[in-house]
C-alpha cells in the first residue's frame, strides 16, 4: 500500500512537511481526514482540502486488490460508499454555503474567488458520489 505523501497530486515536499507537521504522515490519514482539520493546516482552505482528500482517496482506490478474495469485502464496500456519500453531502453543503455567501459579498474579487471555491466543492463532491456509486456496483 502507498504511503507517500508525494504521491498524492497537489503535494509537493513542502506541503508534505506542513502535513506531515499536523499530523497526516500518510495517504491514508489524509484521506479519512475530517476536512476541518485538513483547513487548519497552514496553506490548504476548504477548496485545497477537498482536493487534496479526494486526491488521496482516488490513490488508494487505485491499490491493486488481493489476489484471492474471500468475498468478505461487501460490508466493507457499503461503509467506504456510505463514508464517500456523506462526504459527497458535507462537501455541497460547503459549496451551497459559499454560494451564499458569494451572492452577499460586495467585492467582486471575493465573489468570484468564493464562487470557484464552490465550483470546485461540487466538483469534488460529484467525484466522491460516483466512487459511491462505482463501489457499489451501480
Amino acid at each position: 500500500m502507498s504511503n507517500s505523501l508525494l504521491e498524492v497530486k497537489g503535494v509537493g515536499p513542502a506541503t508534505a512537511e506542513l502535513l506531515t507537521a499536523s499530523g497526516f504522515a500518510e495517504v491514508e490519514s489524509l484521506a479519512d481526514a475530517e476536512p476541518a482539520d485538513l483547513t487548519a493546516v497552514r496553506g490548504i482552505g476548504p477548496a485545497r482540502a477537498a482536493s487534496l482528500q479526494a486526491e488521496a482517496q482516488r490513490l488508494l482506490a487505485e491499490e491493486p486488490a488481493p489476489a484471492v478474495s474471500s468475498g468478505g469485502d461487501g460490508p466493507k464496500r457499503k461503509k467506504q460508499a456510505k463514508r464517500l456519500r456523506k462526504e459527497a453531502k458535507q462537501l455541497r453543503e460547503k459549496a451551497e454555503l459559499l454560494t451564499k455567501k458569494a451572492k452577499s459579498t460586495k467585492s467582486k474579487k471575493k465573489r468570484k474567488q468564493r464562487r470557484r471555491e464552490a465550483a470546485k466543492l461540487e466538483a469534488a463532491a460529484k467525484k466522491a458520489r460516483q466512487k459511491a456509486k462505482k463501489l457499489l456496483g451501480k
